[in-house]
């Protein structure tokens, strides 16, 4: 491991997002100081070769088929064992001091350098992890770029959740609608496995025990870090982006007899079925929206309770100069690729663009 005046620390993702997108996720955690940017292609295309392999600190692995067999089997049916085989492989291969999982719609914020904020961490702790907030967006102010918004806070009150969100506060986790357990900056040259949220004992035996004593837990906060979680790069995204999970796994669901998802939150798991079973109606879609899209009344509410970050997020600038791509960012042309690729499934179901 090489020596830095600072601990360095480096990004990576399994990612099948439009270009743009992962362009901005790159641009921005390589502006934060990150020392590389490793991303999994689940779905290369030409164009996103092109334009990322351009891009100075990116490294780009290429999820074919070709690669799956290297790397010991076929390709995993399921999102979230492809996105656990590449982070241990990143995890490997990570020369780094510190590893960062997250996905391409999880923006880190923090208010002084990353690396001197993990520098300054106990030298035996061995992973720890951001504040979680979300981006969303007001019914009084349609989108029009990719990255417009305000930033929620974690509501740690079952009654401000009710407050806020009334009959939809069974669909939030804390305020949010998303994971709330955060991802994890990982020390490198640790005996652990890297899981979505935070690792594991690399021993799944002392796994099993940690587990069963009640030690198994996320890391510590990360002090004046917020990882805002972009739930939905517009609506259109957001359902979609729930409908294709459901699909995934519906199979699996009932081939063992359940009707809930047991790797989300009960809060995901409701929106998922919600979702799946509002398919082709409108207003229930629209009313599964203000999760993400917020009346005026729920703007006003999380106001009253200082339920919004100050935070400015938007890596656009930064992506253009560093790819050199007059890239618009806007919602529509985002919404665009969504409709080119999965036009059939959009409407089938009939998602609201």
């Amino acid at each position: 491991m090489r020596s830095f005046p600072v601990a360095s620390w480096t990004v990576c993702s399994t990612v099948a997002e439009p270009p743009e997108l992962l362009c901005a996720f790159a641009a921005h955690y390589l502006d934060l100081g990150a020392e590389e940017v490793h991303l999994f292609l689940d779905s290369p295309d030409e164009e996103t070769i092109d334009i990322l392999s351009a891009m100075d600190g990116v490294r780009l692995t290429l999820c074919t088929d070709e690669y799956w067999r290297e790397v010991g089997g076929s390709r995993p049916q399921g999102q979230v064992m492809r996105q656990l085989r590449n982070a241990n492989l990143g995890y490997a291969e990570c020369r780094s001091d510190w590893f960062f999982f997250c996905d391409a719609d999880e923006f880190l914020a923090v208010s002084r350098d990353v690396g001197a904020l993990l520098d300054g961490l106990p030298g035996t702790l061995p992973f720890c992890r951001p504040r979680m907030s979300e981006r969303v967006f007001s019914e009084a102010s349609p989108q029009q770029g990719l990255f417009d918004g305000r930033y929620r806070r974690m509501l740690l009150r079952p009654a401000a959740e009710r407050r806020v969100y009334g009959e939809l506060a069974p669909m939030v986790t804390r305020g949010l609608t998303g994971h709330v357990a955060g991802k994890s900056f990982v020390r490198t040259g640790q005996d652990l496995r890297i899981r979505i949220h935070f690792p594991v004992p690399l021993s799944e035996k002392e796994e099993a025990l940690r587990k069963a004593g009640g030690d198994l837990v996320p890391g510590p906060y990360l002090d004046e870090s917020w990882l805002v979680h972009f739930d939905g790069m517009t609506p259109l995204h957001w359902q979609l982006k729930l409908l294709r999970y459901y699909l995934s796994y519906a199979p699996q669901l009932k081939a063992e007899g359940r009707t809930g998802f047991l790797q989300r939150t009960p809060a995901r798991s409701a929106q998922l079925m919600a979702l799946y079973e509002s398919s082709g109606d409108p207003a229930e879609l629209a009313r599964l929206l203000r999760l993400i899209r917020l009346t005026p009344e729920m703007v006003a509410e999380l106001e009253q309770i200082d339920g919004f970050l100050d935070l400015s997020l938007d890596p656009t600038a930064s992506a253009r100069n560093r790819t050199g791509r007059n890239m618009t960012f806007s919602a529509a042309n985002f919404d665009a690729v969504l409709r080119a690729r999965h036009g059939e499934l959009i409407r089938e179901y009939g998602l609201l663009g």
